[in-house]
């Protein structure tokens, strides 16, 4: 076997009792398996505590070994932390597998994988792949199997857990904050589309917040599906990474010619230069909904493609990454025509939809353009009227589902501003005018139960969240009647409001006018994979507001502040929120 072309498993059965120093395995060739305790190795502290994401599954003993596997420098490293298996000591199957470009590690169907940039990155040996056992905690060891006997032995096992030909995975828990099941494993941009009575959601599967690949991200684009919005199962990858040179860029769901089809993007610029690699839009095409297949077509120069399903049965194709700004139409996938370039939205992953006749613009992270008709050089900047439904959600996307409902899903960006984070849903509720607001989506319940609030007019409610380590700031949502304004913010002086897509000081305004107050819902969820609290409220079933912040908080106290009658507009300028009193 040659080993620099082909794929193999190494099975391996070790013993995890008393793990808690650094300790070879096995070695063969570049393939290096060990024992270590993260947060002790120099040079690997960040890694530890946030790419790798060991050091928020302790064992019992408060430490954090880890069993790790590398193959080369660069988008080489896997491992999975002991704490997060449900035995963390005794003797475990322990699978490697280098499927190219493909290099992961599985222990107890949890799994880590990585992608090395280039296969120059792997220095493999002339002939044979021969392996030498290192520790007597290594019990038995079959290495390497060839590919025909690897098949066999991982049961044909793609990544995300899924087996070839398992067409879906039962979610057990709440779709509300989901994240994958791998410790390290978190949710990116999200693509929405509805097909044959079901809500399709594909998403960017991230690992290491961006960091896999040598920092490249090489995502792929993961699959879920709902028929109710209540029960919901896990596909396979409706687009995995098949090729080294292969990173995956946001795209959308579509329908045409009686096919689901999925537009993404290669961002084929993030690895070593070379034209004769493919590099702009491309699609996956599906006659059943869950099984994708490339068609190694390029379509559109631009590396985020966003094709759509227009009113007047065209399909319409919205670009803003790389130069690529506007909006084009087709009546098939190509030969796209330019329809408007003028357009206040400008920059990545735009979200075009309609309802009730109206037609909007989501863009990225804080773009909104809004038209009555959708006709060329009619698009107005709801984003700098400060009109747009962001709440602190990332690369929010919206797609059509039932009777005239519009669902809303994105993900809300882990702590410390990195990338990829939680899966979060909304409803759009429609305003006479034309503008939106959003809802916590009625058939979607939350992992944690809200605490409810009465607004009354005249006062400001405040409600305050104390962290339960008794370090760092408290937490206060605000909301005012009057100025119709809400906000979380740490409770010190001078807030500095963040973008908002940040979900750290985050406020928005032009909320409803509410005759006789309101109620306010808010979910706290603490999640032990992040070690973070998220904050989500819902203002009187029209608005929503999220944020997230490091550790744990107690319950909400809350308090009714008299305030003097007072107006207030929000203006937005970039990213940043801008409050004037008038």
């Amino acid at each position: 076997m040659d080993a620099g072309r082909e794929s193999f498993s190494i099975r391996l059965r070790v013993d995890f009792t008393g793990a808690w120093a650094y300790e070879p395995l096995y070695v063969a060739g570049p393939v290096r398996l060990s024992l270590r305790l993260a947060g002790h190795t120099p040079g690997l502290e960040e890694y530890d505590e946030r790419r790798g994401n060991y050091l928020n599954f302790p064992t019992p003993d408060g430490n954090c070994p880890v069993i790790e596997a590398t193959i080369c420098e660069r988008g080489g490293r896997v491992g999975i932390p002991l704490g997060a298996l449900a035995r963390p000591d005794g003797v475990h199957d322990v699978t490697l597998d280098f499927s190219p470009p493909r290099w992961a590690i599985q222990v107890d169907g949890l799994r880590d994988e990585d992608y090395p940039p280039a296969p120059a990155d792997i220095a493999w040996q002339d002939g044979p792949l021969r392996g030498e056992v290192l520790s007597a905690r290594v019990q038995s060891c079959c290495c390497p199997l060839a590919v025909e006997a690897r098949k066999k032995a991982s049961g044909q096992q793609q990544e995300g857990g899924l087996r070839q030909g398992e067409d879906s995975r039962r979610i057990t828990r709440s779709i509300q904050y989901w994240t994958p099941d791998d410790p390290d494993a978190w949710v990116g941009d999200v693509a929405l589309g509805s097909w044959r009575g079901r809500l399709h959601v594909f998403y960017l599967f991230d690992r290491r917040h961006h960091g896999s690949g040598g920092g490249t991200g090489r995502h792929f684009f993961a699959h879920l599906s709902s028929a109710n919005l209540i029960s919901w199962h896990e596909h396979p990858p409706a687009v995995s990474i098949g090729e080294w040179w292969e990173t995956i860029g946001t795209g959308t769901p579509f329908v045409h010619d009686g096919r689901l089809h999925l537009a993404y993007g290669l961002h084929t610029d993030r690895l070593p230069k070379d034209p004769s690699l493919p590099i702009g839009a491309t699609y996956a095409s599906s006659d059943d909904g869950i099984h994708f297949r490339k068609s190694g077509r390029i379509i559109h120069p631009t590396q985020n493609p966003t094709i759509y399903n227009r009113t007047d049965g065209l399909l319409g194709l919205a670009a803003g990454y790389a130069g690529t700004c506007g909006l084009w139409t087709s009546d098939h996938i190509g030969d796209w025509q330019p329809y408007d370039s003028d357009i206040p939205v400008l920059g990545d992953c735009p979200c075009p939809f309609e309802w009730n006749g109206h037609h909007y613009i989501l863009q990225g992270f804080n773009g909104f353009a809004h038209s009555a008709t959708g006709l060329p050089g009619t698009w107005e900047d709801w984003a700098a009227a400060a009109l747009a439904p962001y709440d602190g959600l990332s690369v929010p996307m919206v797609a059509p589902f039932g009777e005239n409902r519009r669902i809303l899903a994105g993900w809300l960006k882990y702590t410390d501003g990195l990338w990829g984070g939680w899966l979060v849903f909304r409803e759009l509720v429609w305003n006479g005018d034309g503008t939106l607001g959003t809802k916590w989506v009625p058939e979607i319940a939350p992992p944690s139960p809200p605490e409810t609030f009465e607004a009354r007019l005249g006062r400001q409610l405040r409600v305050v969240f104390q962290h339960d380590g008794g370090y760092g700031p408290a937490l206060t949502f605000a909301f005012d009647p009057a100025e119709r304004t809400a906000s979380f913010a740490d409770d010190v002086p001078d807030t500095r409001w963040s973008a908002l897509d940040s979900a750290d000081n985050i406020r928005i305004g032009n909320l409803p006018e509410f005759a006789e107050g309101c109620t306010v819902r808010i979910v706290r969820h603490w999640d032990a994979k992040a070690d973070a609290t998220i904050f989500d409220a819902e203002i009187g079933g029209v608005r929503t507001l999220i944020c997230r912040r490091k550790g744990r908080f107690g319950k909400g106290t809350a308090e009714q502040v008299w305030i003097q009658s007072r107006c207030c507009r929000i203006t937005s300028t970039g990213k940043r929120t801008i409050n004037e009193l008038v």
